[in-house]
Protein backbone atom coordinates (compact mmCIF):
# COMPACT_ATOMS: atom_id res chain seq x y z
CA UNK A 1 0.00 0.00 0.00
CA UNK A 2 1.45 3.66 -0.65
CA UNK A 3 2.09 5.73 1.82
CA UNK A 4 2.04 9.27 2.76
CA UNK A 5 5.53 9.53 3.25
CA UNK A 6 5.53 8.42 -0.54
CA UNK A 7 2.77 10.73 -1.57
CA UNK A 8 5.03 13.58 -0.44
CA UNK A 9 8.61 12.41 -2.21
CA UNK A 10 10.36 15.15 -2.62
CA UNK A 11 7.79 17.94 -1.52
CA UNK A 12 7.79 20.48 1.21
CA UNK A 13 4.09 20.37 1.33
CA UNK A 14 1.35 18.48 -0.62
CA UNK A 15 -2.52 19.14 -0.54
CA UNK A 16 -4.67 16.46 0.10
CA UNK A 17 -8.33 16.10 -0.45
CA UNK A 18 -10.57 14.32 1.22
CA UNK A 19 -13.81 13.40 -0.35
CA UNK A 20 -15.56 11.87 2.64
CA UNK A 21 -15.21 11.25 6.77
CA UNK A 22 -14.81 7.46 5.27
CA UNK A 23 -11.67 8.53 3.79
CA UNK A 24 -10.77 11.05 6.08
CA UNK A 25 -10.62 8.17 8.92
CA UNK A 26 -8.45 6.41 6.20
CA UNK A 27 -6.21 8.98 6.06
CA UNK A 28 -5.83 10.41 9.26
CA UNK A 29 -5.24 5.91 10.58
CA UNK A 30 -2.27 5.97 8.32
CA UNK A 31 -1.12 9.75 9.38
CA UNK A 32 -0.90 8.78 12.93
CA UNK A 33 1.13 5.98 11.99
CA UNK A 34 3.44 7.69 10.22
CA UNK A 35 4.40 10.13 12.19
CA UNK A 36 2.31 12.61 10.71
CA UNK A 37 0.46 15.61 13.46
CA UNK A 38 -1.89 18.40 13.90
CA UNK A 39 0.82 20.20 16.46
CA UNK A 40 0.57 18.76 19.66
CA UNK A 41 -3.20 17.41 19.28
CA UNK A 42 -3.94 13.46 20.21
CA UNK A 43 -5.48 11.42 17.31
CA UNK A 44 -8.85 11.48 19.13
CA UNK A 45 -9.16 15.22 18.46
CA UNK A 46 -8.22 15.35 15.09
CA UNK A 47 -11.35 17.00 12.61
CA UNK A 48 -12.57 15.86 9.54
CA UNK A 49 -11.65 18.26 6.70
CA UNK A 50 -12.01 17.83 2.97
CA UNK A 51 -8.07 19.52 2.34
CA UNK A 52 -5.09 18.93 4.40
CA UNK A 53 -1.78 20.44 3.63
CA UNK A 54 1.17 17.75 4.68
CA UNK A 55 4.09 18.81 5.48
CA UNK A 56 7.46 16.93 5.26
CA UNK A 57 8.64 17.42 8.37
CA UNK A 58 5.26 15.86 10.01
CA UNK A 59 3.11 18.97 10.30
CA UNK A 60 -0.79 18.80 9.04
CA UNK A 61 -3.39 21.71 8.72
CA UNK A 62 -6.82 22.27 7.46
CA UNK A 63 -6.44 23.98 4.53
CA UNK A 64 -9.53 26.54 3.83
CA UNK A 65 -11.87 25.61 0.75
CA UNK A 66 -11.80 29.28 -0.54
CA UNK A 67 -8.35 28.61 -0.87
CA UNK A 68 -8.59 25.65 -2.24
CA UNK A 69 -11.36 26.40 -5.06
CA UNK A 70 -9.25 29.42 -5.58
CA UNK A 71 -6.72 27.50 -6.33
CA UNK A 72 -8.55 25.92 -9.41
CA UNK A 73 -8.59 29.43 -10.88
CA UNK A 74 -6.53 30.57 -14.22
CA UNK A 75 -4.14 32.89 -13.05
CA UNK A 76 -3.14 31.52 -9.74
CA UNK A 77 0.21 32.04 -8.63
CA UNK A 78 2.13 27.96 -8.02
CA UNK A 79 0.67 25.91 -5.61
CA UNK A 80 1.89 23.15 -3.88
CA UNK A 81 0.37 19.38 -6.14
CA UNK A 82 -3.16 18.31 -5.35
CA UNK A 83 -3.69 15.12 -4.51
CA UNK A 84 -6.81 12.74 -4.25
CA UNK A 85 -6.29 10.69 -1.07
CA UNK A 86 -8.85 8.24 -2.54
CA UNK A 87 -7.29 7.71 -5.62
CA UNK A 88 -4.21 7.91 -4.44
CA UNK A 89 -4.68 4.87 -1.98
CA UNK A 90 -6.91 2.77 -4.58
CA UNK A 91 -3.43 3.28 -6.80
CA UNK A 92 -5.41 5.07 -9.77
CA UNK A 93 -2.78 6.17 -12.10
CA UNK A 94 -3.79 9.58 -11.85
CA UNK A 95 -4.30 10.80 -8.72
CA UNK A 96 -4.05 14.87 -8.96
CA UNK A 97 -6.56 16.89 -9.02
CA UNK A 98 -7.36 18.70 -11.53
CA UNK A 99 -10.96 20.70 -9.94
CA UNK A 100 -11.78 21.35 -6.72
CA UNK A 101 -14.74 19.21 -6.07
CA UNK A 102 -17.15 22.03 -4.81
CA UNK A 103 -19.43 23.66 -6.89
CA UNK A 104 -21.33 26.89 -5.35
Amino acid sequence: MRTIRELLGCDEKVWVYLNSEETWNEFARMAATEGFHFGELPLERWKFGYVIAVHSNGEMGHLPLFVWCLSFSSGTGSCPRKVSFLSYVNDEEECLCKESGFHF
